[in-house]
């Protein structure tokens, strides 16, 4: 709805949207520095009476010794004192004016000197301080709004007379004495000026700002409405109906000769130049099209192509990629079965003791070993394989890492000999057995532990850990071997990736070791990370997830 009014309008509201916030602000602050000014002019004429009634006060201190001495000289007590004085002057002044003169104190002689719940705070609150203070605020008294002032009266030497030691005594006004002594407090004058007339004055100098500020509103408000009429709304109009003409076909459209100014002229200068190339756009606009036309086709028959060409690359492609998986996945067999017959005889010819001398033995030994870690390498190639094939199945069962682990570590353990390097293996306590892929997972420890023994100098160790951490089995391979260099740990799980040459020729291998853990543990579920230190040793955790049917199947196992 308000998107559909004429922007005068929308421009007129939000002037006096933001003007009477103005006004109000205004009338907010100006009450507020009004009512700090009277409260200002309130306290100083409280405290200038307070001077006067304390100068009466004094006044009758210091002649009380003439007033109570007869034309004789003789001491005569009139019963007139600096308290009678004050208050019988206040009592007079109260008479003529709106204004309340007390003294209160908290333990009064007089009746009428009982403080009020005001009054009483402000005793407790002097005599805690001791200070000369003065205590005053805009507060209720009866039923009417008025001004508070309170101010201490404190003992001083000549008071001590009636007020002194010994307490309990009768004094001269025939009142027992309170044994205060010289600085003590003894009450408090108390005054209530009436802030009604204040209050209306402050109230009609708002009054009169208010409509003075509402008549300039309404007078700029008009002023702007007319402005924005004359200077905006109609040189809009005019685009307006220039805009309805180019609807309705007429394209011969001219602005330039209005008496518009500032940004509305530039606008209709812009639309004139607008509706002249639209016009000239309108008149080659069949020619333009045919062009397109004959330019989509060119490039539809370009793209079309493409795409062929596209799509015969990417047979090839997987054509290509295809023959390398067949390719290795049937070399790696061929090559697994005659290396299984060797690696047969030599066990049944180390068992048989055919070889007697030292050198026969060693040379068996050799062939095992070696047999192994080709052995090993062709498994690792079979399963890249496979993977790239997507033939990669979970044979899951019951696996216990102990019996696990004490697989691995049978046909690592010679390796690990041979090279002089201290192997240990541990399954914490507490680990749960996992429904698992055992051949997969043995492999992803067999290629982890040979990646360690293989990369660590002699007398170095290497270490398997198994522990149960949240649900997860997590398995950390560390070593003390030469490490790897931090720019290069994104790279250590790539196919077939050695990333020193020469540590390439010093240690063999086909790279494939890794990239092997890393895809089997993720077709497990879990995933892999590396912690190394360049020439002081790696750590690789692999982190098996345990699901919660596992616990429930553990749990129906233990009982």
């Amino acid at each position: 709805m308000f998107s559909k009014l004429r922007i005068q309008f929308k421009i007129t509201v939000l002037l006096i949207a933001l003007l009477i916030v103005a006004v109000v602000l205004n009338i907010a602050w100006s009450n507020y520095t009004q009512v700090r000014q009277a409260e200002r002019e309130m306290l100083e004429k409280t405290q200038i009476l307070n001077q006067e009634m304390r100068a009466v006060w004094e006044f009758i201190d210091i002649n009380q010794s003439r007033i109570d001495t007869d034309a004789n000289g003789d001491y005569n007590f009139k019963n007139i004192y600096c308290a009678i004085a004050g208050k019988s002057v206040a009592v007079l002044f109260m008479r003529d004016t709106d204004y309340t003169v007390k003294y209160v104190s908290l333990e009064p002689r007089r009746s009428n000197s009982r403080p009020d719940a005001f009054e009483r705070e402000a005793l407790e609150s002097f005599a805690l301080s001791g200070q000369d203070d003065e205590i005053y605020q805009i507060t209720t008294y009866g039923d009417r709004e008025v001004f508070r002032y309170t101010t201490p009266i404190f003992i001083k030497e000549s008071c001590l007379n009636c007020h002194g030691d010994p307490k309990g005594e009768i004094d001269i006004t025939g009142h027992p004495k309170e044994g205060l002594k010289n600085g003590d407090l003894a009450g408090a004058v108390s005054i209530v000026m009436p802030i009604d007339l204040y209050m209306t004055g402050i109230q009609q100098n708002i009054l009169q700002q208010s409509l003075y500020f509402f008549v300039v509103i309404a007078l700029l408000i008009t002023i702007v409405y007319l402005a924005i009429s004359l200077l905006v709304t109609r040189p809009l109009r005019r685009v307006e109906s220039a805009i309805e003409q180019i609807e309705g076909g007429n394209l011969d459209i001219d602005l330039n000769g209005s008496r518009s100014s500032g940004e509305i002229k530039v606008l209709e200068q812009k639309f004139s130049s607008m509706a002249q190339q639209l016009q000239s756009s309108y008149d080659n606009l069949e020619k333009q099209v045919d062009d397109r036309t004959r330019q989509l086709a060119s490039a539809n028959r370009i793209l079309e192509e493409q795409r062929i060409g596209l799509k015969e690359a990417n047979d090839l492609l997987q054509s290509e990629s295809q023959y390398k998986s067949d390719f290795l996945a049937i070399m790696s067999h061929e090559l697994r079965t005659p290396l299984t017959s060797i690696l047969a005889f030599a066990e049944i010819c180390e068992e048989s003791n055919g070889a007697t001398s030292e050198k026969d033995r060693t040379a068996i030994r050799e062939i095992k070993e070696n047999g192994y870690v080709l052995l090993h390498m062709v498994n690792n190639i079979l399963e890249v394989a496979r993977i790239d094939a997507g033939k990669t199945e979970l044979t899951c069962e019951w696996v216990d890492m102990v019996d696990l682990l004490s697989t691995v570590e049978t046909s690592m353990r010679p390796l690990a000999n041979k090279r002089q390097i201290e192997f240990e293996t541990q399954v914490s306590p507490g680990t749960p057995l996992i429904y698992t892929d055992w051949e997969k997972l043995r492999r992803i420890l067999e290629n982890l532990v040979s990646n360690a023994v293989k990369f660590t100098q002699r007398g170095g160790s290497a270490r398997v850990d198994v522990r149960p951490v949240a649900r997860e089995i997590q398995i950390r391979v560390s070593d003390t071997g030469i490490g790897i260099k931090e720019r290069d740990i994104p790279r250590v799980f790539e196919k077939f990736t050695q990333l020193d040459k020469s540590s390439h020729r010093r240690y063999s291998g086909s790279g494939l070791g890794l990239a092997v853990v890393k895809e089997l543990t993720e077709a497990m579920g879990g995933f892999v990370e590396v912690e190394s230190a360049f020439k002081k040793g790696s750590t690789f955790i692999v982190h098996i997830p345990i699901h919660e049917k596992e616990w429930d199947d553990n749990e129906d196992i233990a009982g």
